[in-house]
């Protein structure tokens, strides 16, 4: 009985929300400088063999709104991969997402950028492309690519108001998914 509790309530959902949830607040109550040197992306060549830094950059968020958009995205859609694939699956989708999305971003505009929409648009793309090739089997609505696409264009006209956005990490996020999505639907 107990493991099933445990097994319920620690998924990799759960514990990467958790993650990015207690990293935020301690971003909040001053541990902001620390957090973002520790979690960062590699900057200078020695950093290059600290691996974690390849993944916990996707754990930082730099507002309100960065992290209840992507904590949203997260939950709701990396959901439905646990119940329907499994915690192993939404689990190597993040971490092969914040890896490659991660190294992506950093090629096209250095390893100054944080936070969890390369994963997103990993496990949008993902939930997407099983959906359409199995027979609506998450049942999105009408529309939700469109959605993927308006989010895209957002981020190449929001430095217009200002708003810097991972381009290169939601493009490449979104491509793993849709390839991932598209080989697991084919074997």
């Amino acid at each position: 009985m107990q493991h099933a509790y445990l097994s319920r309530y620690f998924t990799p959902r759960h514990i990467i929300t958790a993650i990015c949830l207690v990293v935020y607040l301690l971003q909040q109550i001053g541990f902001e400088e620390n957090l973002m040197e520790i979690f960062h992306y590699p900057v200078y060549v020695d950093q290059d063999r600290e691996l974690w830094r390849y993944i916990t950059h996707s754990f930082v968020h730099l507002s309100n709104i960065h992290i209840i958009a992507n904590l949203s995205w997260f939950w709701l859609f990396g959901g439905m991969i646990e119940r329907h694939f499994g915690g192993m699956k939404l689990f190597l989708i993040f971490l092969f997402s914040a890896i490659v999305s991660g190294v992506i971003q950093n090629y096209f505009s250095g390893p100054y950028f944080f936070g969890l929409s390369g994963v997103v648009y990993a496990i949008l793309g993902y939930v997407f492309i099983v959906d359409k090739l199995n027979a609506n089997i998450f049942e999105l609505p009408k529309g939700f690519f469109m959605m993927l696409l308006v989010g895209l264009a957002f981020g190449f006209v929001s430095p217009l108001f200002d708003i810097h956005l991972g381009n290169a990490a939601h493009i490449s996020g979104l491509i793993i998914g849709l390839v991932w999505g598209f080989i697991d639907s084919k074997i």
